[in-house]
């Protein structure tokens, strides 16, 4: 089970429009080169800023990582099965 999130204070940058790559990095734990080198393979995606729901979106795989040791090919994977997981979820909640 991945663990709570802890609360995002750093502030969006300066547009108000999200967090810049540098502070997506720091709130996520990860380098600047680790979420760009997740942008390359498809983790997350490409953008002029970020949201909370990327920065959740890299430490998930982070977690991910390094609690299953897997390499990129298998972070795609698990990340493709649990985004079919959440839709399958929504789905289930939206028929009741």
């Amino acid at each position: 089970m991945i663990p709570p999130e802890p609360s995002l204070n750093a502030e969006p940058s300066g547009n108000g429009s999200g967090y810049s790559l540098e502070i997506l990095a720091q709130l996520s734990g990860v380098t600047r080169q680790t979420v760009l080198l997740y942008q390359e393979n498809g983790l997350v995606q490409e953008r002029a800023s970020f949201d909370d729901d990327t920065v959740r979106t890299v430490r998930r795989i982070e977690y991910l990582r390094s609690t299953c040791e897997v390499n990129m090919n298998g972070l795609k994977m698990m990340m493709q099965l649990l985004s079919e997981v959440e839709d399958l979820r929504a789905r289930l909640r939206a028929q009741r």
